[in-house]
Parts: structure tokens; C-alpha cells; sequence
């Protein structure tokens, strides 16, 4: 057997250099070739030739998105992969659902959809780095007041679909409440789930239209947010990864990147709160982060009731097969495509 890609990760460093790594199976030497978008890959002029390694880093690069191509030199499959969180200064949890292996031995496609929290901050320079992405569609999951509160930075030329999904997600009551009484333990454990469980009865019909809307034409390539983008986005994006092949453990994985990426940041702002409250970080953290058992517990939830998430997409949803196959169709490519 010649070699063989089996994942390659991409990630940027506080001094903007890109730091590839990858996974091989048979060894040998492998090619490292990048573009700006996953269609222009340059090929014709790697960037280097690495053999006896599985890492190196990239600088000097430029601005912009960087995709990577990781090709073995004696033929086999390329892996692209591409930074999975955007650096943006005005959103802190922007990232790529691309690079996520499925079902059949496909990946989900990378610069194709998009999850993030509130772009109401976004600078001059996130908006050039978004402009790239080249967005048509927006689907926007907070409520009437939410948007009011911080209205969307990004540019009236990409298509919005407002969607008002509601639970105890979409507001800060639970946690207002928890402030003024000082009492995080009467919260359970599992009291994110349950807000899960909450959206997903209550606004299943939104979410079938969010999945059904990214397989219509001109669908793509589309970005899907809420607040914190972690909740009802991390629900939206669940259920999409899981129609799509994606096993649960890269699901989770992708779920809980928001507790890194929005919750501890946002815990930085909150310890002096917090403290002054006398309320445990921790404790904080295991309620109101991206706590991997809540989302695990949701999804359990659904293929319990229904059979499975796409049937659970089928009968509250109004999700229709033809539509599963073609995000099946425009969002799992085979590697040397992706």
C-alpha cells in the first residue's frame, strides 16, 4: 500500500504563521501545496516537499484564507484542509464546518458553510477577510431583540434569512436569574440539554428551513449564527453534520471548539462578576459552556424519539429526503476535492 493522507490540520499561531500537521498511513513523502480558495490550489508550485516529519510551519504567507493540500509524492489522495476558526477581531467563534470525515470515506466541504457568533462588531479588516468567503446567504437565529441590540455588520449584498428561535437559549433569563440570586446550584446539571430539547420541539420547523435553505440554488456558500454561536448555531450545525455523515465524536468535537473559542473568553469578562457573587468559574463553566454531554444527550434524545436525526428532520423538520441528498450531493466531496 503507498501512502496514504488520513487527516491534516491547519492552525495559526499568535504571530500569524500557519501551522500545518498531518496524519499518514505507509509513511513516504508527502507535498504541501496552497491557494486561496479551495478550486485554486497550486499544485504546479508546492510549497514544500517533507518527508520524515508531520508538521511544519508556513510563514510569510500574506493575508488572507490559506487552504493546504497535503498530496503523497508516489500518487495517493490529497487531504485539503483550511484554518477552521477565521481570526477576526470583531468575532471570536467564526468557523468553517469543512474537513470532517463521513460516512463512505467523503469530507464535508470546506468554504461552504459557516458558523459563528453575532457579527455585529466586525472591523474594516474582518469585513475584506469575509468578502473572500464569498458569502450569498446569512441565516440569523436570534430573536427580534437580539438583533436590535447588536444589528448585523455584514454588507446588504449577502442574502439575510431572519429566523426567531426562542428557548431558554435565545435569552439571558436563566442566567439573570442566577446573578441576582446568587444560586448557580439549583441550576442542574443538565440544564443545557434540556434548552436543546426546548429548541429542538419548538423550532424544529426553523432549523428544517435553515438546512433546507442551504440545498436551494444560490444556497451556497452560507454562514449560520446566533449570539454566541454556540447553542442554537451549535444545534443547527449538529444536526447538519449528522444528516451529512458525520459521526457523533467529530459532532462533539465541533460542538465544544465553542467552549475555547466564545465561553472562556467570554469567562474572562465575567470572573469579577462572578467573584464578586461569590458563584464558582467552574460551576459556570460545566452549566453554561459548551459542555459535551449536553449536545451527546440531545442527539441521543432524538434518535430515541424519532428513529434518527434526519427522521427527526422528516417529521417535525419539514425536511425532505431529496433535500438530505443534495446537501449529501453540494457538501461531502471525496478528498481530492475537498
Amino acid at each position: 500500500m503507498g501512502t496514504v493522507v488520513l487527516a491534516v490540520d491547519v492552525v495559526r499561531d499568535s504571530a500569524g504563521v500557519l501551522g500545518v500537521s498531518w496524519e499518514l498511513a505507509g509513511g513516504g513523502p508527502v507535498e504541501l501545496a496552497i491557494g486561496p480558495t479551495p478550486e485554486a490550489i497550486d499544485h504546479a508550485h508546492p510549497v514544500a516537499r517533507v518527508e520524515g516529519a508531520a508538521r511544519m510551519s508556513l510563514p510569510e504567507l500574506g493575508p488572507g484564507r490559506h487552504y493546504v493540500s497535503v498530496a503523497p509524492l508516489d500518487g495517493g489522495t490529497a487531504v485539503l484542509a483550511a484554518e477552521r476558526l477565521l481570526p477576526l477581531e470583531g468575532a471570536s467563534n467564526f468557523r468553517d464546518l469543512g474537513g470532517y470525515r463521513t460516512a463512505g470515506g467523503g469530507r464535508t466541504r470546506w468554504g461552504a458553510v459557516f458558523r459563528a457568533d453575532a457579527p455585529d462588531r466586525l472591523t474594516a479588516a474582518d469585513l475584506a477577510a469575509i468578502e473572500q468567503l464569498g458569502l450569498r446567504v446569512v441565516y440569523d437565529l436570534r430573536t427580534d431583540d437580539e438583533r436590535t441590540q447588536a444589528p448585523s455588520a455584514l454588507p446588504a449584498a449577502v442574502r439575510q434569512e431572519l429566523f426567531d428561535i426562542g428557548g431558554d437559549a435565545a435569552h439571558a433569563t436563566p442566567l439573570n436569574k442566577m446573578f441576582r440570586s446568587g444560586r448557580l446550584d439549583d441550576l442542574p446539571d443538565d440544564f443545557l440539554h434540556h434548552v436543546y430539547l426546548d429548541i429542538g420541539e419548538q423550532d424544529a420547523a426553523a432549523l428544517g428551513r435553515v438546512l433546507t435553505g442551504l440545498a436551494a440554488p444560490g444556497g451556497l456558500p452560507a454562514l449560520i449564527h446566533c449570539t454566541a454561536g454556540k447553542d442554537r448555531t451549535g444545534l443547527a450545525a449538529a444536526l447538519l453534520l449528522s444528516v451529512l455523515g458525520v459521526d457523533d465524536e467529530a459532532v462533539l468535537d465541533d460542538y465544544t471548539l465553542s467552549s475555547g473559542y466564545f465561553s472562556e473568553r467570554r469567562m474572562a469578562k465575567l470572573l469579577p462578576r462572578l467573584a464578586k457573587l461569590g458563584l464558582d468559574p467552574d460551576r459556570y463553566r460545566e452549566v453554561f459552556g459548551a459542555p459535551r454531554h449536553a449536545m451527546a444527550a440531545t442527539l441521543d434524545a432524538l434518535r430515541s424519539t424519532y428513529g434518527s436525526v434526519p427522521d427527526y428532520l422528516f417529521e417535525r423538520g419539514g425536511v425532505t429526503p431529496e433535500t438530505i441528498a443534495v446537501l449529501r450531493e453540494r457538501l461531502v466531496t471525496a478528498d481530492a476535492d475537498s
